[in-house]
């Protein structure tokens, strides 16, 4: 026998696992060409075919070889390892030649499984692990690819359920090894084995226990079934029961006895897809009819007793109260998701985010498959995927919506067909995915990774003007010239001149920043250029200037052009001598400082208006850098929106999130304080809101709110009205209600503003 996903293959016929269903066998005697064919050694693979119209199976074969040296195919084993990884388990038959053959190629397999990442063990030993854990698999295995071997038949009923666990409801990258010492050995009889009943039955010419016959397994798997016993053991009896069922009077009692144990286990959607097939039979008359009522009734018992045909509501009922009665949305997240794998049979499932394109995933349980086929398609707002009854792998995929948008998505995969009708497995899966949604949305929010870039963390943003603001940054840092910052207040120049700062060779050295505008001139020249003691009046000691502290570092000049002239003048010297005098010394000091200037009005408009030195000037543009206004790069408003929410949170301890909706708003604001108005803007919003939970638009300041009104208006006309009325108000504002100076500021007659006012339906102030 060779067991692949949910294949039963002997040397004459094939049974389909899930179904029970005879498959059709197509066999070949000679290799084409493929990588899994070696000439070393006898073998045989068998792979799953198309399923549709008409399941079949391949069995590729080998006769045995000659040479006892050339016992395991290396070519095939590795490509089987490569297919299970891929998420595609394989199972194998090898025959060698005695125990020493045999011995030598386990310990070739073995070589080959722990280079391919997989961990070799035994059957038997899987078997007993999975036992020794109460049917749960142990920490150290964890979800660890596996090649599991056996030889001769000698499969354990502990290992044969485990083997059952490993294809039916555990989804990890597997390999089965079935081998033998010889041609008379090979494991045709395994399959009974899964039942403990008979482990003291006398063996027959095969080497392994002579089976029982397909009806005394029907009515022993109903006996345990009866009797309570809800093990392991007694599960893996009533599955092989149901595929070995004669006639359809033992398969119903074998699905009745199935239907009992699951439901005995607490997994009430299985069993009733177990019981599904065999409902027709429930109509008619004897002991098998007489057993499937009773297996329904179980089932109805379990679920609902005044509602048995809507079993889905109670675990709805249970995903609501788990969304509400856990404050922290991963723990939200990892029971939803642990509920659902027990009530669908799943062996995965997971919580996806699309992020820059890609996709994140916020919480998994189960190991990983290959490739996340379907879930792009559906976070980009296509059709769910329902998952179907296929004798194969088989995924379910669900949008998450959340704002009016596709936010997320769930994903559950059954590795070897679906264990519980399609309709039940939907309908639960969609409405767990529209009760997470607030608790994925906070959830992706919380983890999502800064928005930076990895050589300038402190400049948040990916469009295209702040692209152009890193590179210029990091050739100006590595040049040793003077540097001018330009950009309207709150732009973030300070950061951009640390950024500079640590990107050249000077980030070892120390960092002094001035700002220009707070400080008087006497106050402007100590600070920069120090005191003698006894300089002036108050100076009871000697001090260094800001030039001296940041000799060998960077000096941030910030405002450089509210400096007077006098001041000017004596930073010009500096910069073209390189030394500096302390105020109330003659001689002088050699420094080795480098300035970074920084101004929110241009230097030659400055110049030109006769404010600022024209010299002084050039000395400090040599090489500019301008900051685009937050206006200028909406597209990064959610980026830094994220960032200092973040940085916020984590100061005082909130765990709020901020909805779809209150971003968008954040977004449509034009920003005329820039990034410090964002800053502040956030800070009064995380005052204002609760600790926990989602904040609304509703919290924004009417500030912002109004100005997103231009953007969220239907039509061009309303938001050309909208905008003018705003326009004419403010400027109405600025001149007190004087419509002359108003109309001067709008470039406009009088009688065009009062014009323009009774088109816009505003009552205009008389004219002084």
């Amino acid at each position: 026998m060779l067991l692949l996903d949910r294949y039963l293959v002997t040397e004459r016929s094939a049974i389909d696992l899930a179904t029970g269903a005879p498959v059709e066998i197509r066999r070949f005697s000679r290799p084409t060409g493929t990588a899994l064919y070696s000439r070393r050694g006898a073998w045989r693979l068998v792979d799953a075919g198309a399923i549709s119209p008409r399941a079949f199976v391949e069995v590729w074969g080998k006769g045995l070889s000659d040479s006892p040296a050339d016992t395991v195919p290396l070519d095939a084993v590795r490509g089987a390892l490569f297919d299970a990884r891929e998420g595609h388990p394989r199972a194998m038959e090898l025959v060698a030649d005695g125990e020493t053959a045999w011995t030598r190629a386990v310990h070739d397999l073995a070589h080959e499984a722990r280079l391919a990442g997989f961990v070799p063990i035994g059957a038997a030993v899987l078997g007993e692990a999975l036992h020794a854990g109460r049917g749960q698999w142990p920490r150290w295995l964890g979800d660890r690819s596996l090649v599991v071997i056996t030889c001769d038949g000698s499969v354990s009923p502990h290992a044969a359920v485990a083997l059952l666990r490993l294809a039916s409801r555990d989804a990890r990258p597997h390999l089965v090894i079935l081998g033998a010492t010889s041609v008379l050995n090979r494991p045709t009889r395994l399959m009974p084995l899964a039942c403990s009943v008979h482990e003291s039955a006398p063996h027959d010419a095969w080497g392994g226990p002579r089976p029982p016959s397909p009806g005394a397994l029907a009515d022993e798997a109903w006996r345990r079934a009866e009797a309570g016993v809800a093990d392991e053991a007694s599960l893996a009896t009533a599955r092989w029961a149901v595929l070995l069922s004669p006639t359809a009077e033992h398969e119903a009692t074998a699905r009745a006895a199935l239907a009992t144990t699951l439901t005995a286990h607490g997994r009430v959607l299985e069993a009733r897809a177990a019981l599904a097939p065999a409902l027709p039979l429930a109509r008619g008359a004897g002991e098998a009819a007489r057993r499937l009522h009773r297996a329904e009734e179980a089932v109805a018992d379990a679920a609902s007793a005044d509602r048995p045909d809507r079993l889905v509501t109670p675990d709805f009922l249970r995903v609501l109260e788990l969304c509400q009665c856990i404050e922290d949305e991963a723990t939200t997240l990892g029971r939803v998701l642990a509920m659902l794998r027990e009530r669908l049979g799943a062996a995965a499932l997971a919580f996806f985010v699309s992020e820059r394109e890609r996709l994140r995933v916020v919480a998994q349980l189960g190991p990983s498959p290959g490739a996340w086929r379907g879930v792009s398609e559906v976070l980009g707002g296509g059709p769910p995927v329902a998952p179907v009854h296929l004798n194969a792998p088989t995924d379910g995929i669900f949008p998450v919506r959340y704002g009016g948008a596709v936010t997320g998505a769930l994903w559950a995969r059954w590795p070897a067909g679906l264990a519980v009708l399609p309709a039940d497995a939907a309908a639960l899966l969609a409405l767990a995915a529209s009760a997470v949604a607030p608790a994925l949305h906070a959830a992706a929010e919380r983890g999502r990774p800064p928005a930076e870039a990895p050589d300038i963390p402190d400049l948040i943003g990916d469009s295209e003007p702040m692209r152009g603001l890193r590179s210029a940054l990091v050739r100006a840092a590595r040049s040793p010239f003077p540097v001018l910052i330009e950009g309207e207040s709150g732009s973030g120049k300070e950061l951009v001149a640390r950024a500079i700062h640590r990107a050249s060779a000077r980030q070892d050295r120390r960092f002094s920043a001035l700002n220009c505008a707070a400080l008087s001139d006497e106050l402007a020249e100590t600070e920069l250029f120090g005191h003698a003691r006894g300089a002036y009046t108050g100076a009871v000691a000697e001090r260094a200037g800001l030039f001296e502290e940041a000799s060998g570092g960077t000096l941030f000049l910030d405002e450089v052009s509210e400096l007077s002239s006098a001041i000017q003048a004596k930073l010009l010297r500096v910069l073209q001598e390189h030394e500096v005098r302390r105020l109330g010394e003659a001689h002088v000091r050699r420094i080795d400082t480098r300035i970074v200037a920084a101004t929110n009005r241009p230097l030659a408009g400055e110049v030109e208006a006769g404010r600022f030195r024209r010299d002084l000037r050039y000395r400090l543009d040599v090489v500019r850098l301008s900051i685009p206004p937050l206006r200028a790069r909406l597209e990064d408003v959610p980026a830094l929106v994220r960032h200092v929410w973040a940085g916020l949170c984590e100061k005082t301890g909130s765990r709020a999130v901020l909805s779809p909706a209150a971003l968008a708003a954040l977004g449509r604001y034009d920003w005329p304080g820039n990034v410090r108005e964002l800053q502040n803007v956030l800070a009064s919003l995380l005052v204002a809101s609760p600790p926990r939970g989602v904040v609304p638009a509703t919290h924004l300041p009417a500030h912002v709110l109004r100005s997103t009104v231009l953007t969220a208006c239907g039509s061009l006309a309303v938001a050309r009205r909208e905008f003018e009325t705003r326009f004419v108000r403010a400027a109405l504002a600025r001149t007190e209600g004087r419509t002359c100076a108003a109309a001067r500021d709008l470039g406009v007659s009088r009688q065009g503003l009062r014009k323009l006012m009774a088109r816009l339906g505003m009552v205009g102030p008389a004219a002084p």
